[in-house]
């Protein structure tokens, strides 16, 4: 029986081969790859002690519907074990990708059925394309979630930078100001308030040890002021609000979900969640504890939201 992938080992690997490669161009047909390169592997089940922590770690732990018999996976969950697979399929590319800090830029996320703590899924991550920015490498991944028999449960496509340059902007650039609200256009739905260690409480659920996440030491190594938390502990913070505050406990009801990280969400912190529906379209934002700065912002879409 498989296990969830543990991504510290092909992060390790990833980094060595990152440093070998120091200097070397990008290979021109890498926007483009004639082979698309993937990973996939069958009968993923949730650790019960590591789902335990991750609910704790990102507040799920307060959603009846995450507890029990018959307990559901929390809707970023799968992220966890995609994460090790993207990381082992970066790691064995034919070229080594850069040295640089690994930056979650965003992603956007359906969920077609509700998978169960206990079931077995199949996951593919595949590389979808690799494109050379001024500020990095950018590359776009793609993951499905499969049941046993075979039924869709999840779909995500998430954009990774990796930074490599010379700017120095990746902890000092500030969060963006958002444009004043009309009133009533924004509500607070909760807010957060995350200690020094959220990264590495996050990084215990998941497994990535990715060094801008866990202590002031390690992240201005790779040009950040102070630890940033993760873009999935942030993104499964707001699903878990979303899912608390406006879909009445019911995490079936949360069918896409889309998120773009703005700035770092620098630790510690106090963050708060907005909603919005102006427009009809329902958002969210991310932003410091005066709602002002933002650090993240997405759409969302759900049954019977409230």
């Amino acid at each position: 029986m498989s296990v969830p992938p543990f991504p510290l080992l092909a992060m390790l690997r990833l980094a060595a081969r990152g440093m070998r490669a120091r200097g070397w161009p990008v290979p021109a047909d890498a926007a483009a790859p004639r082979h698309r390169t993937a990973r996939e592997r069958a009968a993923l089940r949730a650790d019960p002690a590591r789902l335990a922590v991750y609910l704790r770690a990102t507040a799920g732990d307060r959603i009846p519907a995450f507890a029990g018999e018959g307990a559901l996976l929390p809707p970023f969950f799968p992220a966890t074990w995609e994460l090790g697979l993207g990381l082992e399929m970066l790691s064995t590319l034919e070229r080594p990708l850069p040295l640089g800090a690994v930056v979650h830029a965003g992603s956007e996320v359906t969920w077609a059925r509700p998978i169960r703590a206990g079931d077995a899924v199949r996951c593919r991550v595949e590389l979808d394309r690799v494109e050379q920015t001024r500020r990095g490498l950018k590359l776009t991944v793609r993951a499905r979630n499969w049941t046993g028999a075979g039924q869709l449960c999840t779909e995500s496509t998430s954009t990774l930078l990796i930074r490599t340059g010379a700017s120095g902007e990746n902890g000092k650039r500030e969060p963006r100001i958002a444009p004043a609200p009309s009133a009533g256009e924004w509500r607070e739905l909760e807010r957060w308030h995350l200690s020094a260690a959220a990264g590495r409480r996050y990084a215990r659920a998941s497994g990535d040890y990715n060094p801008i996440h866990l202590w002031p030491l390690t992240a201005r190594a790779f040009g950040f002021r102070a630890p940033i938390l993760h873009g999935y502990a942030i993104a499964a913070r707001a699903a878990h609000g979303l899912i608390a505050h406006c879909l009445g406990g019911d995490p079936t009801a949360l069918r896409r979900m889309g998120i773009g990280f703005r700035a770092p969400l620098l630790l510690l912190a106090t963050a708060v969640l907005l909603v919005s529906e102006a427009g009809g379209e329902r958002r969210f934002r991310v932003a410091a504890g005066d709602g002002a700065a933002v650090c993240a912002e997405g759409v969302w879409g759900g049954a019977g939201a409230g």
